[in-house]
């Protein structure tokens, strides 16, 4: 027995953990709320377990006579007339003058009066007078099952006249208690007696026997233990006929119990009552597995759908870079103090022109200038939604309840990572771009001041004249250095110095587009360089959150499983029972 109450703390203390550490999908907060109230209850309960006194509910309709048998059974008048209820939902709880009532009938809401007597026959017995079941209606009706719940023994009381009453067996179903507890008495079976020959009268109490006997196993209880008596004969006579079964009856409920017998009625009470408590988490394990295997079932569809979307993802990533990204990185990196001279002068003409005729005004410190457009960003939106879709599919397919959907939505959140997954897009190429600063091509630099020297060294000796430069060589001296000069000038202003200079100017022309498109070589080159490292940053990024929601699932098919795992211990501690 100390086995079996250790059992029962085990579960109780298993239903708690599992009430205290999670919410439940199959479950509202006020079911939830009501098992832990039952539990705390059951845990009270299992504390008093002990007790020696046993406690007989009588349950019975109108007119079926429970005060008589209670009279019978202490033999002697504990119930009389004065007695009466003064409402009919009240319960009368008859205790003797030397026992205590256990305190856990004091905490039910139905109401009760408690009547003394001093029968030594029933000491350790408390007997309770229930209202009459088919006069109690609503909430009367829910007081009088949550008063059985403290009760150690009932006792179905009916008569000839209302044992097929269907309203007696709608109330059997609603009782939480074992049913080996359970004793059925057809009393007032003197009826079937009366100016009747005996054997007419054993036939017609054993037809009815035999009827309520089959009422009763159809209503779940499968072997009945049915006493006919007549409880107002036991009182007017001490010799019973043959076919009153008082004597019978009130030696198997007033046998002498010790206190492991009386333990034992209480356990199994208990028992079926925990057991009752148990099987409301069996829709939840249920539940449980069903999404277990759609979340398993998700995780494979990543798996299986991953390479596509990398491709597809890959595909829009290039689609962004190629048709939007790549002009805004030639014009982010275009610097033109890499030029020098006409080149640069060149090159400021030509971003000018570009700016007057595009309107193109954004740069690169502009957030939205390296944002994604719609039309890539959505290509990255339906593969999560579809994700998100047909798990939820699978959750109405199987008829879950919605708390589901709210959960995995919670999970997957797809605003949320798709919000993301833009920002961490805009942050990659922002950093890529200013990881990839353009070098300080000193090396393009010096062609261009050697090239533009040398030019202009060629011109100096075309405006100059052979003469005086040649005096200037032979012996360079002020005066020839002057007059190298003053032929000079005299030469520019002359027809053959002006055919020079446009000379000279187109030659400097010429040479600042070659290093204007030589410039523009190594920015593409450069743009290429950047265009592929982003390439493949983003296609990790994208990866990454691929990634991360199959981890989300994962961890959460985690959470499932340990929940499905704290719920079968308690269903296998069930099923063992």
């Amino acid at each position: 027995m100390k086995h079996f109450i250790r059992s029962l703390q085990k579960e109780l203390d298993q239903i708690v953990a599992a009430l205290e550490q999670r919410a439940f999908f199959s479950l509202t907060g006020e079911e939830t709320q009501f098992l832990r109230e039952e539990t705390g209850k059951l845990l009270k309960k299992l504390v008093d377990i002990q007790e020696s006194s046993l406690t007989i509910g009588l349950l019975g309709g109108t007119g079926v006579g429970k005060s008589t048998l209670m009279n019978a059974l202490a033999g002697s008048v504990i119930a009389s007339a004065s007695h009466r209820r003064p409402h009919t939902n009240h319960a009368l709880v008859y205790r003797h003058v030397g026992a205590i009532t256990p305190s856990s009938l004091f905490s039910t809401d139905l109401p009760m009066r408690e009547i003394t007597h001093e029968a030594e026959n029933i000491k350790q017995i408390l007997l309770c007078d229930l209202p009459d079941f088919d006069s109690l209606m609503g909430d009367h009706r829910q007081y009088v099952i949550r008063f059985l719940e403290h009760l150690d023994v009932l006792i179905w009381v009916t008569s000839p006249e209302k044992y097929a009453d269907g309203r007696f067996y709608e109330f059997l179903q609603m009782v939480p208690k074992a049913e080996q507890n359970f004793y059925f008495v057809l009393n007032k079976a003197d009826l079937f007696f009366q100016s009747k020959s005996l054997e007419i009268g054993y036939e017609q109490l054993a037809s009815v026997t035999s009827r309520f006997q089959e009422h009763i196993k159809g209503n779940g209880i499968h072997v009945p233990l049915i006493f006919a008596i007549s409880a107002q004969g036991a009182l007017d006579s001490d010799q019973l006929p043959p076919w009153n079964q008082l004597t019978a009856f009130r030696r198997e409920i007033f046998q002498q119990r010790d206190i492991k017998q009386v333990t034992a009625i209480k356990a199994g009470n208990l028992d079926v009552e925990v057991q009752n408590l148990i099987s409301a988490f069996k829709k939840e394990v249920l539940n449980l597995e069903v999404f277990d295997g759609i979340l398993e079932n998700s995780i494979k569809d990543i798996e299986n759908q991953r390479p596509q979307w990398i491709k597809a993802g890959q595909g829009a990533i290039d689609l962004w870079l190629g048709k939007y990204i790549k002009q805004d990185v030639l014009s982010s990196q275009r610097d033109p103090s890499i030029l020098v001279g006409p080149g640069y002068g060149l090159a400021l003409v030509f971003q000018e022109w570009k700016k007057r005729t595009t309107g193109q005004n954004t740069t690169s410190s502009d957030p939205s200038y390296f944002t994604p457009p719609e039309v890539v960003r959505t290509s990255f939106q339906r593969r999560l939604e579809w994700l998100e879709n047909r798990i939820n599919q699978r959750i109405l397919h199987h008829n879950l309840p919605s708390s589901f959907q709210e959960q995995l939505q919670a999970i997957l959140d797809v605003p949320s990572v798709f919000e993301e997954l833009g920002e961490r897009f805009f942050h990659g190429v922002e950093l890529r771009l200013g990881a990839h600063a353009l070098p300080s091509f000193w090396g393009f630099k010096t062609k261009q001041y050697l090239a533009y020297l040398l030019f202009f060294g060629f011109f100096l000796l075309a405006i100059g004249g052979r003469n005086a430069w040649e005096a200037v060589l032979v012996a360079p001296g002020v005066g020839n250095i002057l007059q190298l000069f003053l032929s000079c000038i005299q030469t520019l202003f002359s027809p053959k110095g002006l055919a020079a200079l446009v000379s000279y100017a187109l030659l400097n022309f010429f040479l600042a587009f070659r290093f204007y498109r030589r410039y523009r070589k190594h920015l593409q080159r450069a743009s290429i360089k950047i265009i592929d490292s982003l390439k493949a940053d983003l296609g990790k990024v994208w990866e990454m959150q691929l990634d991360a929601i199959q981890n989300d699932l994962s961890h959460f098919r985690e959470d499932i499983q340990t929940q499905i795992s704290t719920i079968s211990v308690l269903k296998k501690n069930e099923k063992e029972t």
